[in-house]
């Protein structure tokens, strides 16, 4: 009995071993999710980052955290009130919203829940196929558990301002939107009966968009992806800027549709038929236009299953560094409120200027009221992806409920195509304004920029050296200067300088800033500003 006490007593130390490393070795084995309320510090996100962790998603009350369980204990003893959900595990986790915040039933079989806000609920789930058992409607949206990029602080100050040039190219491509053509697109899309990603005439409808697009001369591509095994399609086109091409502005809408019969019958006229005649009409209008930015026109699939086709396209695009300026979401602008015409505006506090500006350039051109809702929590779109991977993107959806949203009988007969057009003329004209239609003379390109920081006895300072390519037609050039990105531009120069280089110099060391510089001609015409540089973008 001794001999075999003393065994076991050997054989603990081992063990314990073992156990430690399979918690180890498994991915994730040893993470937590946690919640934190908010506001957090930005030493607590620091510390956060330095111990491997990462903030899985940003809401409106709080932050969910992925951290080991030693960094959650340092990260309590810095102040930081962070409550764990549960261990991470090889489940999947989606954020579930229910409109109208209605009660999610008492069980969900396979489903683990957490409540996170009202109206929100943190799901963690190995099953594919939980969706049919809740009940429509409901939005879902799988989370990265790698991490979004990090948390911003909201902006302040006055964050609209459109480029000098070619107003009247704008007011001209509003006014020219189609409601035969919009009116067609929706019935082709409906005409599937359903568009549930996973089922077969989800790929055909993809294949009818990539059609679409290039009947307009436009070289459409499918982006292919997989999802719970199953396989679906982006669809996308680009209208090359001529000025920076690698800049872009991205308008994306999804393409596939849900119901309470998803896979037998999902018209999906108004979601999000409308937002994806509105991207082939954009693509109709534009199609024919210069701009100094590339202008991406994109149709996502899998948005109702969490959206996945975004975040596809998203994590891509960051993985190759494109430069993207702005991402308008279309999302239901069909089925207006019973006060008339009306438009939510959905932003995050880096996007802020994008509503803005989203606002300044649709006013006077649509017969719309534009409302501006800064609201992290609103994630359940395919701006969102987008987000995480820290592009400024907002959502513009109806400011509306719906009886139709998610049922069987959401159909063309039931929306309202002035609506939709007026919609579609505001979503023209931003993404006009950003793209930038080209004027003359042509906008400096290649602007660079180095910063220099001087510290002496009594002083610290940085002075912001910048150089750019000549433009044809151009007498001189004007430099502008900013505190935030696309914020308002602060003007440097009284007159158009007559070289190609600038120092702004002796500034305070302690932020960042943000410039661009347009070309004037002999007759005083400006051009549209250059690309956006930050102080130290080429150190």
């Amino acid at each position: 009995m001794i001999d075999r006490a003393r065994r076991c007593r050997g054989l603990l130390p081992a063990l314990l071993i073992l156990f430690v490393l399979a918690l180890t070795a498994a991915p994730g084995g040893r993470e937590l999710l946690l919640k934190a309320s908010k506001p957090v510090a930005p030493a607590a996100l620091a510390a956060l980052e330095a111990g491997g962790g990462a903030v899985v998603q940003e809401l409106r009350s709080c932050l969910l955290l992925r951290a080991r369980p030693e960094l959650a204990s340092r990260l309590r003893a810095a102040g930081l009130a962070a409550q764990p959900l549960t261990r991470v595990t090889a489940a999947d986790y989606f954020l579930l919203n229910v409109p109208g915040e209605r009660p999610l039933p008492a069980e969900l079989p396979g489903v683990r829940r957490f409540a996170l806000e009202p109206g929100t609920w943190l799901l963690e789930t190995g099953d594919a196929g939980f969706r049919e058992r809740l009940a429509q409607p409901y939005r879902l949206k799988l989370l990265a558990l790698e991490g979004v990029l990090p948390v911003q602080p909201p902006l302040s100050g006055e964050r609209a301002q459109a480029a000098p040039g070619a107003a009247s190219v704008i007011d001209r491509l509003a006014a020219a939107v189609s409601e035969d053509r919009l009116r067609a697109d929706i019935q082709a899309l409906q005409d599937f009966r359903t568009r549930y990603a996973s089922t077969p005439e989800c790929e055909a409808a993809g294949s009818f968009l990539r059609r679409r697009l290039q009947e307009m001369d436009l070289g459409a591509q499918f982006q292919p992806f997989t999802f719970y095994g199953f396989q679906s399609r982006n669809v996308w086109a680009m209208i090359p800027g001529l000025t920076e091409p690698g800049q872009k502005v991205v308008v994306v809408a999804h393409y596939d549709s849900t119901s309470g019969q998803p896979r037998a019958l999902a018209p999906g006229a108004d979601d999000n038929g409308s937002g994806t005649a509105a991207v082939l009409e954009l693509a109709r209008l534009l199609s024919g236009e210069r701009f100094d930015f590339s202008i991406v026109l994109l149709c996502v699939s899998a948005e109702e299953w969490g959206l996945f086709g975004s975040r596809a396209y998203a994590v891509q695009a960051r993985e190759r560094g494109d430069g993207i300026v702005g991402v308008i979401d279309l999302d239901m602008i069909s089925f207006p409120d019973p006060s008339g015409f009306a438009v939510d505006l959905y932003g995050n506090n880096s996007s802020e200027w994008l509503v803005d500006r989203f606002i300044a350039v649709a006013r006077g051109r649509a017969r719309l009221r534009l409302d501006k809702v800064i609201d992290p929590s609103m994630v359940y779109s395919d701006h969102s992806p987008f987000w995480d991977q820290g592009y400024p993107a907002l959502c513009a959806n109806e400011d509306s409920n719906s009886p139709y949203y998610h049922t069987t009988g959401d159909t063309l007969a039931t929306l309202d195509m002035g609506f939709a057009v007026e919609a579609t003329r505001a979503a023209v004209a931003a993404v006009a304004d950003l793209a930038q239609p080209i004027a003359w003379p042509a906008p400096p390109a290649g602007l660079e920029a180095r910063s220099q920081a001087v510290n002496s006895l009594f002083m610290r300072r940085k002075s912001v050296y910048l150089n750019w390519q000549a433009s044809a037609g151009a007498a001189g050039y004007l430099v502008y200067r900013a505190d935030s990105s696309r914020g308002a531009y602060a003007r440097l120069t009284p007159e158009a300088i007559a070289g190609t280089a600038y120092a702004d110099l002796l500034l305070p060391p302690d932020r960042h800033y943000y410039y661009v510089v347009s070309a004037v001609d002999a007759e005083g015409r400006e051009s549209n500003f250059s690309q956006e540089v930050r102080d130290d973008e080429n150190n």
